[in-house]
């Protein structure tokens, strides 16, 4: 029984709000075409071998890179990270070693080729010793390529700096977009306009987050908006059942539609909800009933079931694997894993981190080899920035790194060249080369550089990717052997 009627309206607002993430513009598709229909053209769509997914996973917080990929040997570079990181230099017998393919490019010719992952990053090591990771290092917002006596003695222009360098918000944003002010769209949002036609007669938008909202799906016009997921699944249409649903279903049924337009468009967006919410149920009955028991595989790598970035993989992973229930064929992923702001208790938080990391990309990189996807996904790891080198503090329990420039990123995918490091990794010096303050090292490539490798695979053209990332044109072309920042097989 319905207690209170009051209860059950529902605002212009609130009811957008609640809709708009699950739905795209009625534009995209008709409500007329029939579920059933839709399922078996899509199926069809999705059988061909013209497929291939983004997966955008960005470390919030500003991960401390440089102890994520540490230099070893007996060289000038390992000598100046053991000095310079001091109390939370990891020890070099701690390292899982890196069989690198050619020597890394390093700064200022203090080189090494040998090098090592984090002593909790087994699993990754192993994907860049079989050559299936790569690591990019060296790379951040930039506007234009900056030496630091430009920046030490303030003769840049604003304008020649990524705005309020060193801010989590304005470089989350900037990494997830371009390093300018006024935010107008994510380059992951741009990429779907541009790929609209391999994304036809979808209900569901290619833009899939389980992260909830984000610069990085940002559409330029709005018109596609990303779907939102849970860790775990469908984020369903919260209290539209029962009698909920019966009143809201018969108030649209009773729709003078010459009168009440607006209220018309509701009903269009919640059906249009409904119908999506259906197809991401069948994607994932599909991927459940394939055989590949994602709990063990993900349980088999070490991740905890309490991992909040083991469960939005493993969402992801299904949805891939059920893809047959949806036409999509260049879907945009964006998942998120939280703590890296590692400002104190550094070495102890970010031991935690990277195993939790290290073990759900394992499990994700089995899902994909064991459904056959490896070279169809490609799978991005960044953060807004790097951190200090030098701690903040003399005790190692204790001891934090604070918010940086560059950092290290990693990619993985059949079609990655892995076994390499590309950008050029810093000297690790201070107060002279890269260095702006305490290890805050200026980028060698630009966020973008690697940004648009990745917009060049999925399917954009040249034009297209100028458009999405204007700054290129104040670098070296990233597509060119020496720039040594094509990380992806473009065949």
């Amino acid at each position: 029984m319905i207690k209170n009627c009051n209860q059950l309206e529902l605002s212009r607002r609130t009811f957008l709000k609640r809709t708009s993430s699950l739905a795209l513009a009625s534009s995209l598709a008709s409500n007329s075409l029939g579920l059933t229909g839709l399922l078996g053209a899509s199926r069809a769509l999705a059988a061909s071998n013209d497929y291939r997914a983004l997966v955008f996973v960005f470390l919030n917080g500003g991960n401390d890179s440089f102890n994520m990929i540490v230099p070893m040997g007996d060289s000038q570079l390992r000598t100046n990270y053991s000095t310079n990181r001091g109390v939370i230099a990891l020890a070099e017998g701690e390292l899982n070693p890196l069989n690198l393919q050619s020597a890394a490019e390093v700064y200022g010719d203090v080189g090494s080729s040998e090098f090592g992952m984090h002593p909790d990053c087994l699993s990754l090591a192993q994907m860049f010793n079989d050559q299936e990771l790569a690591v990019l290092c060296n790379i951040g917002n930039l506007v234009m390529p900056v030496t630091r006596d430009e920046y030490i003695s303030n003769s840049l222009q604003v304008a020649d700096l990524p705005p309020r360098l060193f801010s989590h918000s304005d470089q989350q944003r900037q990494f997830q977009s371009e390093p300018v002010s006024n935010f107008s769209y994510g380059w992951g949002g741009r990429m779907a306009e541009f790929l609209t036609q391999y994304n036809t007669n979808s209900l569901v938008s290619p833009l899939i987050s389980v992260a909830g909202l984000n610069p990085f799906q940002v559409s330029l016009n709005g018109e596609i908006n990303a779907y939102s997921l849970s860790a775990n699944g469908i984020a369903s249409l919260n209290g539209f059942t029962g009698a909920r649903s019966l009143l809201v279903n018969n108030s649209m049924d009773s729709i003078d539609t010459s009168a009440h337009l607006m209220a018309q468009k509701y009903a269009s967006v919640y059906g249009s909800a409904v119908d999506a919410e259906a197809i991401v149920q069948s994607a994932f009955n599909i991927a459940d009933a394939s055989g590949v028991d994602f709990d063990d595989i993900f349980a088999a790598a070490g991740v905890s079931t309490e991992s909040t970035i083991g469960s939005r993989l493993k969402t992801v992973a299904r949805m891939i694997a059920g893809r047959s229930a949806e036409s999509n064929k260049r879907p945009i992923y964006f998942v998120e894993m939280n703590g890296f702001d590692t400002h104190a208790d550094m070495l102890p938080n970010h031991n935690a981190q990277m195993v939790e990391l290290s073990a759900a990309l394992k499990a994700f990189r089995d899902c994909l080899h064991i459904q056959s996807d490896f070279d169809k996904v490609l799978t991005y790891v960044g953060s807004e920035f790097g951190r200090t080198l030098t701690p903040n503090g003399n005790d190692p329990a204790t001891a934090g790194t604070d918010h940086a420039w560059a950092g290290n990123a990693l990619a993985f995918g059949g079609m990655v060249e892995g076994g390499r490091f590309y950008g050029t990794f810093p000297d690790l010096m201070l107060d002279q080369g890269l260095d702006v303050g305490r290890g805050r090292f200026i980028p060698t490539h630009s966020s973008s550089q690697c940004s648009a490798i990745v917009a060049s695979w999925m399917g954009i053209p040249n034009d297209g990717i100028h458009q999405i990332f204007p700054t290129l044109n104040n670098f070296p072309d990233p597509f060119d052997a020496s720039t040594n920042i094509n990380f992806i097989n473009q065949a």
